[in-house]
């Protein structure tokens, strides 16, 4: 019999099917996770896919902050990054459902999504982030930091952001709609 993941002293379990807007990218403000082009989104996608998830999924959320370095953590919902974090999770929202936004449905979102459990981070070294939302051992993805600007950190933030602007979910032939 299989034993459900229920645990935390069960290793991580990334999931990115719960928020189908988690690969969106969008700029608010000098925050963003816009890429420069295609090449650099599969070069960062091959990365998470490889190297982090492989490397995060050995953890458990009670050991991975001391595993990483504290490159993962929780995020205390009274900090500017939990705000941010929620203005970045709108923004996203708002993309993904685009003529169909309504800021009720946003407010019950966050109710039925984000306000009854932990947001946290999770990253190892490097600049690329995954932010989410914690429930037991896993990790639903809200948004990829790809630049490590929720955090900004002068070792990861040395380019020019501003003029980043593929989304590998909007920038494409058929401009981010599917139509069967």
């Amino acid at each position: 019999m299989n034993k459900p993941f229920s645990t935390d002293k069960s290793n991580i379990v990334i999931d990115f099917s719960l928020f189908p807007f988690c690969f969106r990218c969008i700029k608010i403000g000098k925050c963003t996770n816009k890429l420069q082009n295609s090449n650099q989104f599969f070069k960062f996608f091959k990365r998470i896919f490889e190297v982090d998830i492989p490397a995060l999924t050995q953890h458990s959320f009670d050991d991975v902050t001391k595993a990483t370095n504290k490159h993962s953590h929780a995020i205390g919902s009274s900090t500017k990054e939990y705000s941010q974090i929620i203005n970045i999770v709108k923004e996203l929202f708002k993309s993904y459902k685009g003529d169909n936004y309504k800021e009720k449905d946003f407010d019950l979102f966050l109710q039925n999504n984000i306000n009854d459990y932990f947001v946290w981070q999770l990253g190892i070294s490097g600049g690329i982030r995954l932010f989410g939302i914690r429930k037991s051992n896993v990790f639903s993805v809200l948004f990829i930091d790809y630049h490590h600007l929720v955090y900004p950190d002068k070792n990861n933030n040395g380019q020019n952001y501003e003029l980043y602007n593929f989304c590998p979910i909007t920038n494409n032939n058929i401009g981010g709609i599917i139509n069967e």
